[in-house]
Order: C-alpha cells, then sequence, then structure tokens
C-alpha cells in the first residue's frame, strides 16, 4: 500500500435538502434518524478464482478529474484517482493485502523477502523478480528504488516541496545492491515496524528521479514509459477527459482477462446518472442517498459495501490570519456540530451517522486501537462563546459578528458550490459560526483548481475533503500533521507532535504504539486544526457479474484478474 492520499469526493443533494440542513444546524444539531447500528464486511469484491471467469470485456470506472501529475510520490499525483485505481493497473505493486492488512508477496514484482533486526535496525533484503520491466523495456532493479529513497527522504530541498511524504524514506539508512540488481537490501536508521508500507511499490524509474525537473515532468498520460503491470495506457484524451488501458504485451504474468479498461471524468453529482445509463461500470465509493438509489435501477446492479478507509475533515490554515491563534481554533471547534455535518451528509444510506461519526486522526472505528479522543474538544455553543468572549472577541450592540481591536471575525470557507458534500459542510459550518457570532464567507472554487490552485498552496482559510487511509495508519502521522510535510494543509505542528511521531515510527511493540499513537491524536486535536467529521463506509455499485472489483476495504487484488463471470 502507499502512503495516504488526499480525495476530493461531491454528492447530490438537492438545493432544498440543503436549506432544510441548514435550518436544522442553526437550531442545533438534529438528532433525529435511525441510529441502529449495521454489520459491514471487511471486504466486499465477489472474489472468484480467475479459472472460473470469462477472458475479454470492458471495464468501465469514473475519476474525478484528469490526474495532473502521474508520478505517485510527487504532491500532485498524490491523489485517489492516481493512487487509489490506475496505480493498480499500471504500477509496481509488491504485496497482495488481505481483509486483515497481512500480506504476501506478489511474485510478478517480488518473488520473496525477508525482514529481520540486526544490531537495533530493520533489515529487509527483496528479491525483485527479474522478468519485471518497465514499459521502455528496463528491469525494475534496485536502482529505481535508490532513486524514489533518495528523492523522498528530505535530504535533497530541490524535492522537498514536490514531495507527497518523507514518511518512511527518511528512516531509511541505506539501500544497497545485493548478489545482482535485482537483490535490494535495505537497512533502516533503526527499528521500523511499517518496513512493508514503504516497500509496497508506487515507484517510478530511475529517470524520473535524477532530477527536480525530471520528477516533476510526468504530466502526459500518453508517455506510457515509466508504467508497467498488466495493462498498458494507450490513450490520454485530455479534451475527451479520459484514459484508455489494453492488455500490456510486455507484461510477464498471466494475461489480463479483460480486453480494456476506460477511465473517464465523470461529474460526482452525475456517477449515478452515469451508472444507471450504462455509460460507466463502477459507481466508485457512493457518498449521498441519490446516487445509490439512482444506481439501483440498473437491471444488473449490485451495490458492494464494507468497511471503508475515507474520512471526510475540515482543515483550518493556521499559517496566518487570526486562524494562527490555537485559542481561537479551540473555540471555533467547539461551535462545529459535527454530528449534524454527518447526518446531512449521509442521509438516506444504509449506515447511520452516528456510527460513522469519528473521534480520531489515525484509526477508523473498526480498527484496533480507536478511541475517541475529542475530550472537550466537542460540540458546546455556550463554551465556544465563552472562550470567544475571554480572547476578546465581543459581540456588539445591534451587530451579528463579533469584533476585536475594530476587526470582524470573519473567516473564508473554500467552496465547491456544486458539490453537496463540499456545499453542506459550508451551509452547517456557516449557521454554526453564525449562532456563536462568525462570519462564514463562501469563497468559490472549481474541482479542477480545488488542489493545485489552492489546497496545496495554502490559499484557503477553511476546507472540507476527504483522506484515504491504509492499512498503516502509524506510517502517515508525518505525511499529515508534521512540521515539514508538503501534505501539512493546516501548516500547524508541535514540538510534542514531533517528538510523538518520530517515537511512533521506532516502536516494536504494537500495543505501545497504539498507546503513543493515542498520546499523539490528543495532541492533534488539542492544536485544534484538522477536525475529523466521520468515516465512511464504502458502497459500490457494479455489475453482478464482476468479480474480484468492488469495495476492497484495507484488502487488494492482482488486477489482471478482475473479469466477468458468465451470468
Amino acid at each position: 500500500m502507499m502512503i495516504n492520499r488526499r480525495l476530493f469526493l461531491g454528492g447530490t443533494a438537492s438545493l432544498a435538502a440543503l436549506a432544510a440542513l441548514a435550518a436544522l444546524a442553526a437550531c442545533g444539531s438534529s438528532r433525529s434518524g435511525s441510529n441502529s447500528a449495521v454489520d459491514l464486511a471487511a471486504s466486499d469484491i465477489n472474489p472468484q478464482d480467475r479459472s472460473a471467469l470469462q477472458k475479454g470485456g470492458e471495464l468501465r470506472i469514473p475519476i474525478s478529474s484528469m490526474i495532473p501529475n502521474y508520478n505517485p510520490q510527487h504532491i500532485d499525483g498524490n491523489v485517489a484517482d492516481n493512487g487509489s485505481i490506475l496505480q493498480y493497473f499500471v504500477g509496481v505493486q509488491n504485496w497482495i493485502y488481505a481483509e486483515d492488512a497481512s500480506f504476501t508477496a506478489r511474485t510478478e514484482f517480488c518473488l520473496d523477502y525477508n525482514a529481520e533486526e540486526k544490531d537495533g535496525k530493520t533489515v529487509v533484503t527483496m528479491h525483485l523478480n527479474p522478468k519485471a520491466k518497465w514499459n521502455s523495456g528496463e528491469p525494475i532493479q534496485v536502482a529505481d528504488y535508490q532513486g524514489v529513497w533518495k528523492a523522498c527522504n528530505g535530504s535533497d530541498p530541490a524535492f522537498t516541496e514536490m514531495v507527497a511524504s518523507t514518511d518512511g524514506w527518511s528512516s531509511i539508512e541505506s539501500i544497497t545492491q545485493g548478489a545482482d540488481q535485482f537483490e535490494m537490501i535495505t537497512t533502516f536508521k533503526s527499528t521500523f515496524p511499517d518496513w512493508s508500507n514503504i516497500l509496497s511499490g508506487f515507484i517510478v524509474p530511475a529517470a524520473l528521479t535524477k532530477d527536480a525537473e525530471a520528477f516533476k515532468s510526468w504530466t502526459d498520460g500518453s508517455v506510457t514509459d515509466h508504467w508497467t503491470g498488466p495493462f498498458i495506457v494507450t490513450a490520454a484524451d485530455s479534451t475527451g477527459q479520459f484514459l484508455t488501458l489494453e492488455r500490456n504485451p510486455g507484461w510477464w504474468g498471466e494475461e489480463a482477462l479483460l480486453d480494456k479498461v476506460t477511465l473517464k471524468v465523470i461529474e460526482t453529482n452525475q456517477l449515478g446518472t452515469a451508472f444507471a445509463n450504462n455509460e460507466i461500470d463502477v459507481a466508485n465509493s457512493i457518498i449521498d442517498a441519490s446516487t445509490y438509489q439512482q444506481c439501483q435501477k440498473r437491471a444488473d446492479a449490485v451495490i458492494r459495501q464494507a468497511y471503508g478507509t475515507q474520512w471526510r475533515h475540515y482543515t483550518m490554515n493556521g499559517s496566518s490570519g487570526v486562524l494562527a491563534d490555537q485559542k481561537l481554533r479551540q473555540a471555533l471547534v467547539k461551535g462545529i456540530d459535527r454530528l449534524t455535518v454527518a447526518q446531512a451528509d449521509l442521509q438516506g444510506l444504509p449506515v447511520p451517522a452516528s456510527q460513522l461519526l469519528l473521534g480520531n486522526h489515525m484509526f477508523m472505528p473498526q480498527q484496533k486501537g480507536y478511541q475517541d479522543n475529542s475530550g472537550d474538544l466537542t460540540f458546546n455553543k455556550d463554551q465556544a462563546i465563552k472562550e470567544l468572549e475571554e480572547l476578546g472577541w465581543v459581540l456588539p450592540e445591534g451587530k451579528e459578528f463579533r469584533e476585536k481591536d475594530g476587526q470582524t471575525l470573519s473567516i473564508k470557507y473554500l467552496r465547491l458550490p456544486d458539490t453537496a458534500t463540499s456545499a453542506t459542510e459550508g451551509k452547517i459550518l456557516q449557521a454554526n459560526m453564525k449562532e456563536i457570532g462568525v462570519e462564514i464567507v463562501m469563497d468559490d472554487t472549481n474541482s479542477d483548481d480545488f488542489f493545485p490552485e489552492r489546497v496545496t498552496p495554502g490559499k484557503f482559510e477553511i476546507v472540507t475533503y476527504a483522506w484515504i487511509g491504509t492499512p498503516y495508519p502509524l506510517a502517515n502521522i508525518g505525511q499529515l500533521f508534521g512540521k515539514d510535510s508538503a501534505s501539512n494543509r493546516s501548516h500547524v505542528w508541535s514540538e510534542a507532535l514531533e517528538d510523538l511521531i518520530s517515537k511512533i515510527a521506532v516502536e516494536p511493540d504494537p500495543d505501545k504504539r497504539i498507546e503513543l499513537a493515542n498520546q499523539a491524536d490528543k495532541e492533534i486535536w488539542n492544536l485544534a486544526a484538522i477536525i475529523p467529521i466521520y468515516s465512511r463506509a464504502d458502497y459500490n455499485a457494479v455489475p453482478k457479474t464482476l468479480a474480484n472489483f468492488g469495495s476492497f476495504g484495507l484488502s487488494t487484488v492482482g488486477y489482471e484478474n478482475i473479469g466477468y463471470t458468465a451470468q
């Protein structure tokens, strides 16, 4: 698995529904609706041996936008459409994960491995498959891993602002060649329990890491030399907004069952309609009742559902302005009714919002180690008002919003107005904040500019989007919350948190790691910059005959084994 990946997703709630939800928010939290827990599977993919499946057919998968950079280690390539979809068709994949996140070697890329502790250091020896090649014809070898390590370990300032994360890579002392170019010996600086995460794949050829210009250069999907795997990109049409994948003639493993895969840009609010009208074969990560219901109209449809790894959150940019004040951020958090937000986003879906409300930045509710660490940073309007007044933000008579030293307490919310989740979360935030005397001004943008032009460069004050986690939540703490990570969108950190991050990275005892992680989570809550709202159940609509694909949870498959049953 790769590092955590950002993900923007939307929905299709009606304007009338949004207005009603905003009214509820203005009156305080809504507690209506069913609270009956729903049992969810760890994964739901219709697993079948490839011998039982037909050869041929097409799979049409929606993506939210064309991928801005195809290098998965580049910050602009660290998007769900790349890391969670495309890379599994055309990227290096060293492990196959089971439902419980245990793994075995994917021998098409890694023949075998051995991990051991030597002199207080984790040392991993991997035998790369000599048959494995990039589409250029060059072998996948130790030098490729060395190049990614050097680019992503934080030692070269030319790369620092571009890499998605230094997590794991910065903990490696050396990557050396053993008996030949296919025997790779990775030595970590100390014990490193999450070694398999960083060595899972998602690498690029050495040609892309030779310098910073090369590292950021892969913006054209028609350049296929840097990919590998059972499929190859045969068309990348920015005008038509699609990628076409076909069987890779250079693939050395079992031939892909599917003839063709199409990744097509579909607006989120059109997902259900496109699936129902047979324009696509997958409605992935359904997040609203309208889409859920629309997908059921297709005659051959089944909705597969399992525990998910997405979590939705508010992020405050603490780099400047009023939001640089931690105590102010804490007061604002107490004014946000997260349950009403969750109920609004998830209304009409099978799993109740109360079951998915999130009180932890690392663990999902179904994972070992989960505990609600929100403490007193829960919805408490009266306390929020009290703390704002103590900070000198007073409400002048006859005014709607608080002032201090002649300045109105006004904050911009970065909104995608045509995306229901973003619009809903902004609407409820605006209503919640008005109740405590804080003005929220809508700052509208579009999906193409959302990450590259606004979120990534920090040109926002408050924003909501989602992250996708991995089987290794403790391997990614520094990515989201670390001082020097380009993926820390809040720009907020603390020495206490940095200390805990460093301890978690090297602690070998699993129970102790969980204890340290929850200490870190309490500190993240205290910083009050990244506020979890809820985790998502994973709903995927697919044809009933589709096998080895759907709601994966923490599991993975070799994508050459995706196919259709006879009926």
